[in-house]
């Protein structure tokens, strides 16, 4: 089947599906559905050389995963690590000759806001094709195309002048008032909606199925070089110059391990053999002031050995000492890690489990992977290039990994089934998504205040007709599942709302 049947296919195709699963419905089975439609054209109709890529092949695999997991937890880290994953997957196969994750973004962020050039374009030859020598036709498909940039220049001036001038703003307000109340004579707010929906889908199609080719010539411009080669020739001046930022690198790298073995060595007696929450203090300043600081002074150590190792300074004669000073510097770093790791132990220990303390967790994982790729650049002689490619594979897979797991869940399961030394903070746990509710419902009692259990009622209420307001195209398992727990439990055992006194 050639190439532009299936372009013409999907660009009816598409958007009529588009706009049939996801309007008014949320993300679920429609999500599964129509990505994995997208990757089936693309992978087998569009860019078929794309999939013999390894990278492009580890893509779609984690993007069928993370799918998966919106089918199975329906979280927003699962929504949104699959939307990540799809559209990085498309600027793969667009340009599958992207070695990082960024020229992939970059790839696909680039054709997209072209389509608002290339688009008008393509139609305006398609149409000229078709209506050929009738120049009425022609006419009407050119003067189309010439006022659409204008438009939209337009469209950005007026919404700039629209929200820096209030008196503006006001008058295009009244103004809009009688254009909805002329457009309502004929169409409602609902199907007007539904055609900016469609148009929008219609556009986001064009951007995946085209590719431009205007990010290619702007890919070429990052190196691609692993390995750091020596200078071919150095001066008297420039061998002068690299003596002394030996000497330089030195004596900080030096110095600043002497510093970091004190901080080590406080934290491992303090931290690690002994530590006492009676006599930390301020444990919430402990950990948020002393661990954004000691992440700050683990990438600015990353920032330094990445500019000393940049090029001759790692062929130098004699420079034994200053790469295991380097080394000795990233083992201390990852010392230092563990001991952030302690105090976001000890936090979670003392208040309790929170997205924020999980992102921690999750911020130190990926930190000591930089490490990791660090030390390797240091020993193979690996360029930053090498690193940058390394570590957004690394981060990209790390995110995936966060899919597999719905967080809120396990938030209140742990808080709700452990002690903890100050108490559970409930305002917190109401405030995770709905799929929780069956859970914090299961543990009512514990509730402090008949406020939160009246907050609790009205949020189940309103889960319930939320969900009823939804079709087939929004199933996942999570949402069913709750769903019908909460039903079980409501009838068993409902809570009676708490009236207030009238004062």
């Amino acid at each position: 089947m050639k190439k532009q049947t299936i372009q013409t296919a999907s660009l009816i195709g598409l958007p009529l599906l588009f706009n049939a699963i996801f309007w008014e419905e949320d993300f679920g089975i429609n999500l599964f559905i129509f990505s994995n439609l997208v990757m089936f054209v693309l992978a087998f109709f569009l860019f078929p050389e794309s999939i013999r890529k390894r990278n492009v092949q580890v893509v779609v695999v984690l993007t069928l995963v993370s799918g998966l997991m919106v089918l199975v937890h329906n979280s927003v880290v699962s929504k949104l690590g699959h939307l990540a994953s799809f559209f990085l997957m498309i600027g793969l196969m667009q340009e599958s000759r992207s070695k990082t994750l960024f020229e992939a973004a970059l790839q696909y962020i680039i054709n997209f806001f072209t389509t608002f050039i290339e688009a008008p374009r393509l139609l305006q030859r398609a149409s000229e094709s078709v209506f050929g020598e009738n120049k009425f036709a022609r006419f009407i498909s050119r003067n189309i195309f010439l006022t659409i940039i204008p438009m939209l220049v337009f469209g950005v001036f007026f919404l700039i002048f629209f929200n820096a001038n209030p008196v503006f703003n006001e008058l295009v307000n009244n103004s809009w008032k009688y254009v909805i109340s002329l457009f309502n004579l004929t169409f409602d707010e609902a199907s007007l909606g539904r055609v900016g929906f469609f148009l929008f889908a219609t556009y986001l199609t064009f951007s995946i199925i085209f590719d431009w080719g205007v990010a290619k010539n702007l890919l070429k411009l990052f190196p691609q070089n692993e390995y750091i080669t020596p200078s071919e020739e150095v001066s008297e001046q420039g061998s002068n110059y690299q003596r002394n930022e030996y000497k330089i690198a030195l004596m900080l790298i030096g110095s600043v391990n002497a510093l970091l073995l004190i901080i080590n060595v406080i934290d491992i007696n303090f931290l690690w053999l002994s530590f006492d929450y009676s006599q930390a203090g301020n444990l919430s300043k402990l950990v948020h002031e002393g661990t954004g600081t000691l992440i700050l002074s683990i990438f600015l150590s990353i920032a330094i050995l990445l500019y000393y190792f940049r090029k001759d300074l790692n062929f130098y004669q004699n420079n034994k000492l200053l790469k295991s000073l380097a080394y000795t510097w990233i083992g201390q770093n990852v010392v230092l890690i563990i001991s952030v790791s302690l105090r976001n132990y000890y936090y979670i220990d003392f208040y309790g489990l929170t997205h924020l303390r999980i992102g921690v967790g999750v911020f130190l994982l990926i930190t000591l992977i930089g490490l990791c790729t660090l030390w390797l650049k240091i020993k193979d002689f690996k360029s930053f290039f090498y690193m940058f490619r390394v570590n957004t594979w690394a981060l990209y897979a790390v995110f995936m990994g966060l899919t597999l797991v719905n967080w809120d869940v396990q938030i209140a399961r742990y808080n709700l089934s452990n002690t903890f030394k100050n108490g559970v903070d409930y305002n917190y746990l109401l405030t995770l998504s709905d799929k929780t509710l069956p859970i914090i419902y299961e543990n009512r009692t514990k509730l402090p205040s008949e406020g939160n259990q009246n907050w609790l009622i009205a949020r189940i209420e309103r889960y319930f007709k939320r969900q009823e307001g939804y079709t087939w195209c929004s199933w996942n398992f999570a949402d069913e599942a709750a769903v019908e727990k909460l039903k079980a439990q409501v009838a068993a055992s409902p809570i009676v709302p708490v009236v207030q006194p009238k004062n």
